[in-house]
């Protein structure tokens, strides 16, 4: 299947899409705590890893949940309950994120952020961010979509806990509404186990829906990750956190900066070592080539218009001659010239 290689979405004036270099993403999410202290370490941290942008959280819990169990969760489940109480005391006012905006504008590293309801992208609005995050838990969210959409922004949506046939709704969905969007395959436990990545997914979604794919990871180490970037994932979005033992509820799926640091080194090594696809030799190759190949000699002495024969040529090193590739090719043929026993038989010979 041919790609559609144009269908890509610009942040901050970055491509993305294929035959483009892995667009990482830093998720601070909820992870700074609700520290603007904190969030801006982890800002640094990104930048130092070498990310191309960081991701935040904005979330009104009023139009988010049903006020009864806001006011009690404990109607609900006791990880409902546990959710509530966290975001409730990370969330941050208006005035932290346009402080958390600006440093990233200082710090030349693009902001983006999850809208969880419509209010939150009437803020994020305000701060004219460039593109626009769903989460897993609102791939269905119709509503909040097109809602977004009217933005004109494009849109990163990832597809965890959800069915092949909701992902491939939603995708008609936002083909409908000729959004600019690009799916994130995930896998939404925190942290995922290795073997439910199932990362073959990633060109799966590509070929079934012809759009640009990317990889949100949840797992508990590295090497996926290089692997999704190395599978055509545009986009590579991983949690980042100072301290995996941090209260809160997603540092244990997260890298340290320096894990992180050390996800991006390796990506960005692998895209080098992909190349393009032909068979080229490199100059080291050629000198390998002269040192270890072999050529055809002549074994016995051959007088001019003499028979070549497995009698007078042998292969020896070093490459200065014929490759014997053609030795079958050239018995039977007529020597041009007289060849003295060890000398390198050359195609002018022939």
């Amino acid at each position: 299947m041919e790609y559609n290689y144009k269908n890509k979405i610009k942040i901050d004036g970055i491509g993305i899409g294929y035959q483009e270099p892995c667009y990482i993403v830093a998720e601070i999410g909820i992870n700074h705590n609700g520290s603007v202290k904190l969030a801006k370490k982890l800002i640094d941290g990104a930048i130092s890893a070498g990310a191309n942008a960081v991701k935040f959280q904005k979330r009104d819990l009023n139009n988010i949940y049903k006020s009864d169990v806001l006011n009690d969760p404990t109607i609900e489940s006791q990880g409902f309950e546990i959710l509530i109480d966290v975001l409730k005391n990370v969330e941050f006012n208006e005035n932290q994120y346009h402080e958390i905006l600006e440093y990233c504008k200082t710090k030349n590293i693009s902001f983006l952020c999850t809208a969880w309801d419509k209010k939150s992208v009437d803020f994020l609005e305000s701060l004219n961010i460039s593109s626009y995050k769903i989460a897993s838990a609102d791939m269905t969210n119709f509503p909040l979509i097109k809602y977004i959409l009217k933005t004109k922004k494009p849109i990163i949506v990832s597809t965890g806990m959800s069915t092949a046939e909701e992902i491939e709704k939603t995708v008609k969905f936002l083909k409908n509404e000729n959004a600019d969007f690009i799916l994130l395959h995930s896998n939404s436990t925190y942290p995922a186990p290795i073997e439910s990545l199932n990362l073959c997914l990633i060109s799966q979604m590509r070929e079934k829906y012809d759009v640009p794919v990317g990889y949100s990871g949840h797992e508990p180490n590295i090497i996926p990750s290089v692997m999704a970037a190395n599978m055509g994932a545009v986009i590579l979005e991983r949690h980042i956190t100072i301290d995996k033992n941090m209260e809160g509820l997603d540092h244990a799926a997260s890298l340290n900066v320096e894990e992180f640091s050390i996800l991006v080194k390796n990506i960005r090594e692998s895209e080098i070592a992909y190349g393009k696809p032909q068979k080229k030799m490199t100059r080291g190759e050629i000198l390998q080539r002269e040192v270890l190949g072999k050529s055809l000699v002549c074994k016995e002495n051959i007088a001019k218009n003499g028979i070549f024969s497995e009698e007078n040529i042998e292969v020896k090193g070093p490459a200065k001659g014929i490759s014997p590739q053609y030795y079958y090719e050239i018995l039977g043929k007529i020597a041009k010239r007289e060849i003295k026993r060890g000398d390198f038989i050359q195609n002018e010979d022939l």
